[in-house]
């Protein structure tokens, strides 16, 4: 009987599901779309019910391409969007509110009111305070929602990122639970203990019996009823985490980069957490014989940024950015801010800006500049890294939707003077949890210990060190434009 593990991984504008081999290969493979809601400025929803039946679907649909009496799923890994939160009714798993996206800004004036305590909650959390989080989101929530504060003190509401709400219903709300990485993202997590902060609780007022329970990235999350199957859950882990394991990136000074709806460098750290101003330390995975951490910095608007240009007429799809960008002849800057500046930056106000607009302008160059744009923002997480000294990035590789964008990716080399390998992996985030799973099952001692995957093209810098220089000097100046005109 053949032997597999399944991988899910439940992102912002996808469902998707994989199998994988004792070797890490993929077999199969299947993707569900899932619409993003945006009812007013700032806010960003998706439908709890929709992402629980895309995923289900996805899972129906990889199973059902296998003859179930010949094969054998020993464990269930999920990756998920982190911080994105769901309220849901503890009796009938039916959902309180809409899923609120990591993406939404509706907690950002409430957020304010924490300032004071942003080194407080740097120091326990690894995290930057911005309304981005969970914690502010689910305050938002329990101060606006009539009888809810009520209900969920009582424990007659449960709460979780995506992950916990898919555990609790994959088990038959058996398991609330959550992970480490998930946990981190929720603004309530004490990086050092591991366990929810009592004072960190205390400050944004959120009642602990709505919480789930913490378990490491590898663990016994209960079993799986799908298709008359039943399949150990054996992982969970937010999708950045999962990208980095699906990436090889395993040992300290590895790094990925991934563009998808927002992009992310992750740089592992190995054992030790390093906390580096204006960047976010947080754990890469945990299992029994294994703790690896990681440092991140994160892009908040990527793939929207392309949806934004397609909205606009600017571009039919984004197979066609590599050929419009190519005839691009002006030098414009684009600064792509549409849901705020991330890291090192940390600007919710922001918006998407242009700088160097004149009347031979065209479509070409405004999509060029947006290319280079994503790239400046992440060779600033890059610069920060370098200047602080303590991990350097000893390989890079690219993945995510984004990185099929040729151009993105040579530009990105380019601005980091770095080489860069584009893995032929194009579903790493959801075979990082399904390696991760099978390190629960038992396959492998440590993620490090699992089959690494590393093949694809290699773009080589190609800009001399003045050029670069010259260029990234220039968007310094649209930076503190942008920074000027926000209020930051």
């Amino acid at each position: 009987m053949a032997e597999y593990l399944l991988g899910l991984d439940q992102g912002s504008t996808n469902s998707k599901a994989v199998l994988i081999d004792r070797k890490g290969r993929i077999v199969r493979e299947s993707v569900v779309p899932l619409k993003t809601d945006r009812p007013r400025p700032g806010w960003v929803e998706h439908d709890p019910k929709a992402i629980l039946t895309s995923q289900l679907i996805a899972i129906n649909q990889v199973i059902k391409s296998f003859n179930k009496s010949k094969t054998l799923i020993s464990g269930l890994g999920i990756a998920n969007q982190r911080s994105t939160l769901v309220l849901w009714d503890k009796n009938t798993g039916k959902p309180i509110t809409p899923a609120i996206s990591w993406q939404d800004l509706r907690a950002a004036e409430l957020t304010r009111k924490w300032a004071d305590h942003h080194e407080l909650i740097r120091s326990k959390t690894g995290l930057i305070l911005t309304p981005y989080y969970a914690a502010p989101k689910l305050r938002w929530l329990l101060d606006r929602i009539k009888g809810i504060r009520t209900k969920a003190e009582q424990g007659k509401i449960l709460c979780g990122t995506v992950n916990t709400y898919l555990i609790w219903h994959l088990t038959k709300g058996e398991v609330h639970a959550t992970d480490h990485t998930n946990a981190a993202r929720m603004l309530l997590m004490n990086l050092h203990s591991l366990s929810w902060d009592e004072e960190l609780l205390s400050l944004f007022d959120i009642p602990p019996a709505i919480l789930p329970r913490i378990l490491p990235t590898s663990a016994d999350y209960g079993t799986a009823r799908l298709s008359g199957m039943e399949i150990p859950i054996r992982a969970s882990i937010g999708d950045q985490q999962a990208g980095l394991l699906g990436l090889g990136a395993v040992s300290p000074g590895e790094a990925a980069v991934n563009y998808g709806t927002g992009g992310f460098l992750l740089v592992n750290t190995g054992s030790q957490p390093i906390f580096i101003p204006g960047l976010l330390s947080n754990l890469a995975w945990t299992t029994p014989d294994e703790t690896a951490h990681v440092v991140e910095g994160t892009v908040n608007a990527v793939g929207t940024v392309f949806e934004w240009f397609e909205r606009m007429g600017l571009i039919k799809s984004p197979g066609e950015i590599d050929r419009i960008a190519s005839s691009a002849r002006g030098t414009v800057y684009l600064v792509p801010a549409l849901a705020g500046l991330g890291a090192p930056h940390w600007l919710s106000e922001a918006r998407m800006s242009i700088f160097g607009l004149g009347p031979e302008t065209s479509t070409a160059d405004l999509v060029r500049a947006a290319v280079e744009g994503i790239a400046f923002l992440i060779k600033d997480i890059a610069e920060v890294i370098e200047r602080d000294g303590r991990i350097r990035i000893k390989t890079l590789t690219a993945g995510g939707g984004g990185s099929r964008i040729q151009s993105l990716v040579q530009t990105q080399a380019d601005l980091l003077g770095l080489p860069i390998l584009r893995s032929d992996v194009t579903e790493a985030t959801a075979l990082g949890a399904a390696l991760l799973a099978g390190v629960g099952c038992g396959w492998w001692k440590s993620p490090s210990a699992a089959p690494k995957i590393q093949t694809g093209k290699i773009f080589r810098p190609r800009m001399s060190e003045t050029d670069r220089e010259e260029r990234y000097g220039q968007w310094k100046k649209a930076i503190e434009a942008v920074r000027s005109f926000s209020g930051g």
